[in-house]
């Protein structure tokens, strides 16, 4: 067997392993991965890929924007008290008014003739009077006389509209004229007597118990209405607390009295706490309004459940005083002037003229005879409180014939604008509404505005009023109203807020849509940035912000700002930031 030669190689080195080969390329790319990072990031711009916003000086305005329509400052439904027959219309739709014109007068000339028959009889209580004082001659009698045939003449052609209650009224009168003449004929007994005088004790006890009851539910109603006061303020400071907390938990998230940084439920339980806080200021403040009104009741009632049990007791007096003294000439005589009166009332209200005019004759005659009487004796004391009262009585029909005669025009109670005329010159009028009237010298808008934002709105804010079909600037306005119970029963909370504004000479109509922007706060000249800029760390507002080295490298550093007032997605920074700076949004 034979051996063969090894070949050598044909140089000095070594070869190396495939596996050492690897691992050298691999650390080589490692190095060039390395240098190219070192390089790329020695170079490129940090702020590459963020926006950025400048710091800049300007105006701040917080807003609560609500939607309404225009409404008069005054709407007036006028109506007349009397009823009757439109004489003429002095005004037409749209013209202007100023407060005590005259818009509609009625028919007047039945009211004229009742102030000239109640003039007669003021000046026939005077002559009366006169000559009971002064001892009357034939003159002056006579005078009487044609005054009071003047008076029935006028009297007995007044036409009036007359409704059943005026004919009940006037057959009760009837009846009690009768029953009091017939009893001043028979004279009071012994039983009539005691009668009286028990319906007078029983009367003033009445008075008395009445006195003493209403007197302490008047006091009980004051006691609820302090109960209620007191209460209301208490759940006001609640609310305030409640709000203002909450108020701080959105601004920083963070517990206002500990400045603990609050999880999201420990943020809710905040939320709720307002809440219940404002629903029960809500509760005390309807709580107080019934309670103000309950008051008001009992003073009513006070007032005129004395009136009433006094004007019982002075009836029962006067009942037991015409007892005791018992039935004179005098009385029976103006009893029977009564009586004949009521009877001409009665037939005149039934429609019998004739028999109205000969009752009213007979009856003035019957009284003209028994002054006459009077004229020619001595005055009593007695005899002047009577003269001296139909005067006053006389005197007092004058003024409601003359009250009734103004009552027939109908005039403007305040300055404005004629919305609608109803009536025409002819038609009868009785409870209806003839004229509208609008007082145009400013409008008002309301509005309402949800429970978030009604917090920020007080009276006396300025609110700029935009009407949708008018062009131009929009109206100058103010917050006059908020109303304090929440309006509507849908399921979000709103309060009715109600803007003026004054319409400046512009086309501005009832029932035009309105934009109002309630101004709630204003910042003048103020540094601001984009609310995105702020980024909260437990009680610190910070921002990032752009900054720029010696060799124009720029960079970003976190700063620490104290913010104001935040609206229109800006925010008021009060320091730690300066005008031109630049700042990363997100």
């Amino acid at each position: 067997m034979s051996t063969l030669p090894q070949s050598r190689p044909r140089f000095g080195l070594p070869r190396l392993p495939w596996l050492v080969l690897i691992a050298a390329g691999l650390l080589i790319a490692v190095i060039a991965t390395v240098v190219v990072r070192f390089t790329a990031a020695s170079t490129a711009d940090p702020l590459a890929g963020l926006s950025l916003a400048p710091v800049t000086r300007g105006d701040l305005r917080l807003t609560v924007n609500a939607t309404g329509s225009v409404e008069p400052n005054q709407t007036a439904e006028l109506s007349l008290t009397l009823g009757g027959r439109v004489q003429e219309v002095l005004v037409t739709v749209g013209q202007q008014v100023a407060a005590g014109d005259p818009l509609l007068r009625l028919d007047d000339r039945q009211l004229r003739a009742d102030v000239a028959a109640a003039e007669a009889a003021v000046a026939l209580a005077q002559a009366d009077l006169q000559a009971l004082r002064e001892r009357a001659t034939p003159e002056q009698r006579a005078e009487a006389e044609a005054l009071v045939a003047a008076a029935q003449a006028g009297l007995a052609q007044t036409q009036t509209n007359v409704t059943p209650a005026d004919i009940a009224a006037a057959q009760a009168a009837v009846t009690e004229a009768r029953e009091r003449l017939q009893k001043l004929l028979n004279g009071a007994t012994n039983e009539q007597r005691v009668r009286a005088e028990a319906a007078l004790v029983q009367a003033q006890a009445e008075l008395e118990r009445q006195r003493d009851l209403l007197s302490a539910a008047k006091s009980e109603a004051l006691a609820r209405v302090e109960a209620q006061a007191n209460a209301l303020r208490n759940a006001q400071s609640a609310y305030s607390d409640a709000y203002w907390n909450w108020e701080h938990v959105k601004a920083n998230g963070t517990d206002p009295r500990t400045g603990r940084s609050l999880n999201e439920t420990e943020q809710h339980d905040f939320e709720r706490a307002f809440e219940r806080a404002a629903r029960t200021l809500a509760d005390a403040e309807s709580a107080l309004a019934q309670a103000q009104i309950a008051y008001q009741t009992a003073v009513q009632n006070e007032v005129s459940g004395l009136a009433a049990a006094e004007a019982r007791v002075a009836s029962a007096q006067a009942d037991l005083d015409a007892i005791l003294a018992g039935p004179d000439s005098d009385a029976i005589a103006a009893a029977r002037a009564q009586l004949a009166r009521a009877e001409s009332e009665l037939a005149r209200l039934t429609g019998a003229a004739r028999q109205n005019a000969i009752a009213a004759q007979q009856a003035q005659l019957a009284a003209a005879q028994a002054r006459l009487a009077q004229l020619t004796a001595d005055p009593r004391a007695s005899d002047l409180a009577r003269a001296e009262a139909r005067l006053a009585q006389a005197q007092a029909q004058l003024e409601a014939a003359r009250i009734r005669l103004e009552e027939a025009t109908l005039r403007a109670p305040f300055a404005g604008v004629v919305a609608a005329v109803n009536v025409s010159a002819g038609e009868a009028v009785s409870g209806q509404t003839p004229i509208v009237l609008i007082d145009v010298s400013r409008y008002l808008v309301k509005v309402t505005v949800d429970e978030v934002d009604v917090a920020r709105v007080a009276p006396g804010q300025p609110v700029e009023v935009t009407v949708d079909a008018l062009q131009g600037p929009p109206f100058r306005g103010e917050v006059v109203n908020i109303e304090p119970l929440p309006a509507g029963t849908s399921a979000v909370t709103a309060y009715r807020v109600t803007v003026a504004f004054d319409p400046s000479g512009q086309p501005v109509r009832a029932g035009m849509t309105t934009t109002a922007a309630i101004i709630a706060a204003t910042r003048s000249n103020v540094l601001q940035v984009p609310v995105t800029a702020l980024r909260n760390e437990g009680a610190k507002t910070l921002v990032q912000v752009v900054t720029t080295d010696e060799n124009g490298r720029r960079t970003i550093s976190e700063r620490a700002v104290l913010v104001g007032l935040q609206a229109n997605g800006l925010v008021e920074i009060k320091s730690g930031l300066a005008e031109g700076e630049q700042v990363v949004v997100r």
